[in-house]
């Protein structure tokens, strides 16, 4: 079907507005010729791949993938649905999809991706994971199935328009140079913390998290949770990794195991020997209580007054100073007593 002039005068006009709000431009960013395939230099730990794109008014979901030297292999599809409100993660190898990530991620602008705007996204290599920032905000990380190594070039489909690209290479994520400052909210003890807890959130302890320390999380789990991470940590960057001492992690969809709870540590560039605890009392959909208390062997960790879990210390927990939070939860409310 033909394009009347009215009609495309309003694309036009609809796209310079759009531009008119877009903040995150990048003068080193080149337009892209041939989506189909664009040759990436090789990737490795530091690498940073930036795209800038216009998604249309009309648009329903696009992928972006990392394509490998194997045929049909493709290192990470990160595929927004429009049409659905979620943001699909995975792998490919040799044809065959691997078990994908999802998530319904929101701003304060509502969906994080928008029809009839532009975005800005960064894919940033650490040593074993992706990590994804969306206007200049962190979103996600996506842990390597397939080496860095494998991968050879960038790829683009369906509705997404005026694709511009620079790779380059950065030694802290997120980069303030690239993405704006993080969010850092403040926990303080016996006042409660209930606004702006939008995830991913950064939280500043100051009084830390030592022996006979208390926090209290309430929130909703999401209706189709994939799982989210709280972690008791040393440090408030995604890259250089900081050191956790309590990395709590359930899991609701991981392969053909049941939902399970995971905790571990991280130190010396490493994590270490995970636990795994089963019988999950979390309900989809539904409000909860979290409970996490230091004692002098470890954490205490209760679900609505039921303890769900022990974690023994592996690191001094006076090494705290941040808390950490991402996934598919909604936050009501943080509350820590000392």
């Amino acid at each position: 079907m033909s394009m009347s002039k009215d009609d495309l005068r309003d694309i036009i006009a609809r796209r310079s507005e759009a531009l008119k709000t877009f903040q995150y431009f990048d003068a080193e960013a080149t337009p892209v010729e041939t989506p189909e395939f664009l040759k990436l230099k090789q990737l490795k730990a530091t690498s940073a791949i930036i795209i800038i794109a216009y998604i249309p008014i009309d648009a329903t979901r696009f992928s972006i993938n990392l394509k490998c030297k194997t045929s049909g292999t493709i290192a990470l599809h990160l595929n927004p649905r429009l049409d659905r409100g979620y943001v699909v993660r995975n792998t490919k190898i040799k044809g065959c999809w691997e078990q994908e990530e999802t998530c319904s991620p929101v701003s304060s602008r509502n969906y994080i991706f928008r029809r009839n705007s532009f975005f800005h996204l960064t894919i940033f290599c650490t040593l074993n994971e992706f990590q994804i920032a969306i206007d200049g905000e962190h979103f996600c990380a996506f842990a390597y199935r397939i080496p860095l190594e494998e991968i050879v070039g960038l790829e683009f489909n369906d509705d997404i328009e005026e694709i511009k690209v620079r790779q380059t290479n950065i030694s802290v994520y997120p980069d303030p140079q690239i993405c704006k400052p993080k969010r850092i909210l403040e926990l303080i003890d016996d006042r409660p913390l209930d606004r702006d807890l939008d995830l991913p959130v950064i939280i500043d302890l100051k009084k830390g998290f030592d022996v006979g320390a208390c926090l209290l999380i309430k929130g909703r789990l999401k209706l189709l949770p994939y799982s989210f991470y709280i972690n008791l940590q040393k440090g408030k960057m995604i890259y250089p990794h900081p050191i956790i001492a309590l990395h709590l992690n359930p899991r609701y969809h991981y392969g053909n195991q049941p939902a399970c709870m995971v905790m571990n540590s991280w130190s010396n560039g490493t994590w270490d020997s995970e636990e795994r605890h089963q019988g999950q009392n979390w309900t989809p959909g539904r409000e909860f209580l979290l409970t996490i208390r230091c004692t002098y062997d470890g954490y205490v960790i209760s679900l609505s007054d039921k303890m769900i879990g022990e974690f023994k210390h592996r690191l001094q927990p006076s090494i705290i100073d941040t808390i950490c939070i991402t996934g598919d939860l909604v936050l009501h409310e943080m509350l820590i007593t000392y």
